[in-house]
């Protein structure tokens, strides 16, 4: 689903209620902005922070799973 923000003057973006609930998002929170070919992806750093611990044992899985998430995401944004 899409959803449309407006930038500010200052470069400001507000989120929609409805991303921010779904995801977690509150006053202060922090998020990571991933630059890719067909745009910028947003990822709350709550999302990032529960698998905190699990690299050192599954590393390649965790890489192979964020690979296969920017080729979806690639794919989408394409059509």
């Amino acid at each position: 689903m899409a959803h449309l923000a407006k930038i500010s003057e200052k470069g400001l973006m507000t989120l929609p209620s409805r991303i921010r609930e779904k995801y977690g998002i509150e006053i202060g929170s922090s998020v990571y902005l991933i630059e890719q070919e067909s745009g910028v992806l947003l990822v709350p750093l709550a999302e990032l922070s529960a698998i905190y611990g699990m690299g050192v044992h599954h590393k390649e899985k965790i890489l192979e799973g964020i690979r296969e998430l920017e080729q979806e995401h690639d794919e989408e944004a394409r059509n």
